[in-house]
């Protein structure tokens, strides 16, 4: 199941002891607590991305990461949460004048989304 970009009422209501096997969980904002008060979860082969799972959880072939997501990159995103980035912000990778005849006419940045962040 995909439950990407979910608040923490979205997500599904589960018992202790609860097994996830492939769901997306993948969050916007790193540090995103899931699932608060369930113990004994496992979560196999599921995005875990941004995600803090409950102390007791066991994970298996999904390591937890963090990333950073860039408005520039994901513009349909603002709408769903995601804060706007300034135009030099941390994701910009490169950035080029662009002259005619001499004079700068516009510039040119590109973008990308940081792990790790």
């Amino acid at each position: 199941m995909n439950y990407s970009f979910t608040s923490k009422f979205d997500l599904p209501e589960v018992e202790d002891g609860h097994t996830f096997e492939g769901d997306n969980f993948l969050q916007m904002t790193k540090g995103t607590k899931i699932f608060e008060g369930v113990s004994g979860l496992t979560f196999i082969n599921c995005n875990l991305t941004n995600c803090i799972v409950p102390d007791d959880a066991t994970v298996i072939g999904a390591p937890l990461k963090t990333q950073s997501f860039c408005s520039h990159v994901h513009p349909r995103w603002v709408a769903k949460g995601l804060p706007e980035c300034a135009e030099d912000c941390e994701h910009m990778n490169d950035e080029e004048d662009i002259t005619i005849d001499g004079v700068k006419i516009a510039t040119h940045r590109e973008y990308s989304d940081k792990a790790g962040i």
